[in-house]
């Protein structure tokens, strides 16, 4: 039990074990320092994957139970249930993960994240920033960084449309997650000020615009993009408002011509977006 990889599976049984006895989730550390005889503090990190579990410390904890000590000895890892792919929500990045999920959460249950089904994709959230709909426990989450060879694509979505759908979803997290799910690594940014700040410190492949942000159009964005370390990166403008007239075609056509991107009108037709992206990259 000396692997710092396996603290945390063998938390999620020993919790497991105690949510099967009806002892509620905010508990659960007072309840094993009783039976360790451990301070509060250590049986919290014990309870959080942050310590060693010792043999003897499980058995005494079967015993406590009246269960055999293999119920919390989880086993090997190329034997476990396989995970599931997801993102998880960061606030400013949705992370490609893979996470092993439990039951719905109960009534007053508080996990530390939560997953929530929406548009064909797992996506994972703390609690208090989960959107509504039906939420399931997250027992564990793996995020595997992508050596640089296999990296895919970088796509940055600056979108700052606050409607949302009927998923709970703004305009840039539904590009996201369809782009995501086609082998792009997707960010959205909900402002221009945000993807600014961003775009100083990060390398994108592709970018997908949408032509107004606030009081202002994506062209000051555009011109920065064309000043950055990959100044020949395909853009994508999009915009909803040519038909009804609250957009000048001419500084568009300008655009165009003097940054050489292209516009996609609003709703996107996702597939066809990421065809075209994927298009763009593979001719550079």
């Amino acid at each position: 039990m000396q692997h710092a990889q396996d603290n945390l599976l063998v938390a999620n049984c020993v919790a497991q074990l105690m949510e099967r006895h009806q002892i509620p989730r905010q508990k659960h550390a007072g309840t094993l320092a009783k039976t360790l005889g451990l301070s509060f503090a250590q049986a919290h990190r014990k309870m959080r994957g942050q310590s060693n579990w010792t043999f003897i410390e499980l058995k005494q904890i079967a015993d406590a139970f009246d269960e055999p000590i293999t119920v919390l000895v989880d086993s090997p890892k190329s034997e476990r249930r396989p995970g599931t792919p997801a993102l998880l929500d960061v606030g400013s990045k949705l992370l490609p993960c893979v996470v092993w999920l439990g039951g719905e959460v109960p009534a007053g249950g508080s996990p530390d994240y939560v997953a929530v089904h929406m548009s064909g994709v797992w996506r994972i959230y703390s609690p208090e920033s989960a959107p509504v709909g039906i939420k399931h426990i997250v027992e564990l989450i793996e995020i595997r960084p992508r050596p640089p060879e296999t990296a895919h694509p970088a796509v940055a979505v600056v979108d700052d449309d606050g409607g949302r759908d009927a998923n709970g979803l703004k305009t840039a997290d539904t590009i996201c997650l369809y782009l995501n799910d086609k082998g792009f690594d997707a960010t959205p940014y909900y402002d221009a000020a945000s993807f600014r700040k961003a775009l100083r410190h990060t390398r994108f492949d592709a970018f997908v615009i949408d032509w107004l942000l606030g009081t202002e159009t994506a062209e000051a964005a555009i011109s920065d993009i064309r000043q950055t370390g990959n100044p020949n990166a395909p853009v994508f403008i999009l915009t909803g408002q040519l038909e009804a007239g609250n957009v000048n075609e001419s500084d568009i056509a300008r655009v165009i011509t003097a940054f050489d991107v292209n516009v996609l009108e609003k709703p996107a037709r996702l597939p066809l977006l990421a065809a075209e992206i994927g298009k763009r990259l593979a001719m550079k």
